[in-house]
């Protein structure tokens, strides 16, 4: 596996390409840091996140639901006036349905908000449990997943409780994620524990249809996330998996063909270019056409931390992440760059951050006369773990008349 890492020295304080002398200095890419506080996102844990209905970005966090629009606004429980507000600070779902309401999931319940008031549902005659795992608009429906109780639908102000494992309702109990597939206009569901399903169809009688069993190849992959081109990832920490109604299940990739090293893939989101983005234990990957093409790491600005819990692609393919210390976004900008850059960092300050890739600069041709000082290639420090690999290469260009370092 070979990767082309773009990285160069990054700039704070700084989220346009504005000052360069021409398009041949616009930096490839923008990374955005914000820093949890008052006037910013209030937490970097997140759970769910949405595109909004005018250009911002909604994100279910464990204190709240915040959305960026430019500028940062969070709501939060309001204990003296509970019904004009969130009903808990923890937010598990956020989904917009066909008329624009907002519905906002909790463990607890859910409310749907029309922009003027907040509407709670509560009641377990609705909803067989009040936890909500996972919301899912499709076409004029509403899908939830709750708790232990497998999944439900809203449909002409009526809801409908799929009870599992009976004749007509899913093989499941638990669900982590569903995603709905627009090529085929069915939605794909991954559980916990009984293995992979899709719906083909919302109208009734639905039929839940096992994709894979738990004990099979792909049962065991617990998460899924929506391909915008077609079908959908599957994933767990070690691979991931595209399905599509037309192909099937076809390996997309493993942990090992990103990095020689360990790593644990804990979340994935698929761009419209056909980029596929991984957070890991070791930064984003990016993906396409079957090879690593940018690994960001916290020389690049992901900040303090290289574990990137979350990861998202907004409507304006922004790449929204989030690690331990900051929530930020990665976006490409619009100009043509070459193969193999070079890496220089500065370091991050503290509060809100903005980075800015800096110029890449061509690299020279290696030769049969290019010599090369190996105090150029890795400092002193390191000479016991690497003056023996720098003497094999010695070795191995021997055989073809030259020699690559003094």
């Amino acid at each position: 596996m070979v990767s082309t890492a773009t990285a160069s020295a990054l700039v704070q304080n700084s989220d346009s390409s504005a000052g360069f002398a021409d398009a041949s200095q616009i930096p490839p890419y923008t990374i955005k840091l914000f820093t949890p506080a008052s006037y910013s996102i209030q937490s970097t844990q997140i759970t769910d996140i949405t595109n909004g209905l005018h250009g911002d970005v909604l994100f279910a966090t464990s204190f709240g639901l915040s959305d960026y629009n430019g500028t940062w606004e969070t709501r939060h429980i309001d204990r003296d006036n509970i019904s004009e507000g969130i009903m808990n600070n923890f937010v598990t779902a956020v989904e917009y349905d066909n008329g624009g309401n907002l519905w906002i999931g909790y463990s607890g319940g859910l409310q749907i908000y029309n922009g003027i008031y907040y509407k709670p549902i509560i009641d377990q005659q609705l909803l067989k449990d009040t936890e909500i795992r996972d919301i899912q608009r499709w076409d004029n429906d509403m899908w939830v997943a709750t708790g232990t109780s497998g999944i439900h639908r809203f449909r002409n102000d009526t809801w409908t409780w799929f009870q599992p494992m009976t004749k007509t309702g899913p093989g499941f109990y638990e669900i982590d994620s569903m995603v709905l597939d627009s090529a085929s206009n069915s939605l794909i569901i991954a559980t916990y524990h009984e293995g992979l399903w899709i719906i083909r169809s919302p109208e009734d009688p639905v039929q839940f249809l096992v994709l894979s069993p738990k004990d099979s190849t792909y049962g065991n992959l617990q998460h899924v996330r929506r391909d915008p081109l077609g079908g959908a990832y599957f994933f767990d920490g070690s691979r991931v998996i595209h399905y599509s109604v037309r192909e099937g299940f076809v390996p997309e990739l493993t942990a090992s063909d990103l990095a020689f090293k360990p790593i644990n893939i804990n979340d994935i989101a698929a761009g419209q270019d056909g980029k596929l983005y991984l957070a890991t234990d070791d930064g984003i990957y990016i993906w396409q056409d079957g090879s690593v093409v940018r690994h960001l790491t916290r020389f690049e600005g992901l900040g303090s931390s290289a574990i990137v819990r979350t990861i998202f692609v907004d409507a304006g393919n922004r790449v929204w992440f989030a690690t331990q210390d900051y929530v930020g976004y990665y976006q490409e900008n619009q100009i043509s760059e070459p193969q193999i850059p070079v890496e220089m960092v500065t370091t991050p300050g503290p509060g809100n951050m903005s980075w800015t890739m800096a110029p890449t600069v061509e690299q020279p041709t290696l030769n049969a006369t290019t010599q090369i000082s190996r105090n150029d290639i890795v400092p002193e420090f390191f000479s016991p773990v690497v003056d023996p690999i720098i003497r094999g290469i010695n070795e191995l260009a021997s055989r073809f008349g030259f020699k690559v370092f003094p």
